[in-house]
């Protein structure tokens, strides 16, 4: 089978390192990130087969559209918190001291 940038692991990238240094209160925020993300995903998957399973009426589509912008937003969390942990892993250097990090983000999320 051929290569393609779509089947290989997407969670590997050759040019960074394989350890980093990061702030554990950002890897707690992305963690209440993921179970927000899969509370949603619940919501709105047993609101599709509610129906079926108990003959109540499904979510109504301002309810699934206001969840699935919620899970947008939160994606969008993430993003803020893992650039600059990526930013302050790559920058890591040979000595184990690190550049600064994070001094661009609000302190509610340090």
């Amino acid at each position: 089978m051929q290569s393609h940038p779509l089947t290989q692991n997407p969670w590997v990238i050759d040019t960074d390192p394989e350890l980093g240094v990061v702030p554990l209160a950002n890897l707690q925020h992305i963690d209440r990130t993921r179970h927000a993300i899969d509370a949603i995903a619940r919501l709105v998957g047993n609101s599709a087969c509610e129906p079926d399973a108990t003959g109540a009426q499904p979510l109504g589509a301002w309810t699934i559209t206001a969840l699935m912008g919620g899970v947008q937003s939160l994606c969008d969390h993430i993003g803020t918190l893992t650039d600059p942990m990526l930013e302050q892993a790559r920058s890591e250097r040979s000595d184990g001291s690190t550049a600064p990090a994070l001094c661009d983000l609000p302190a509610s999320i340090q």
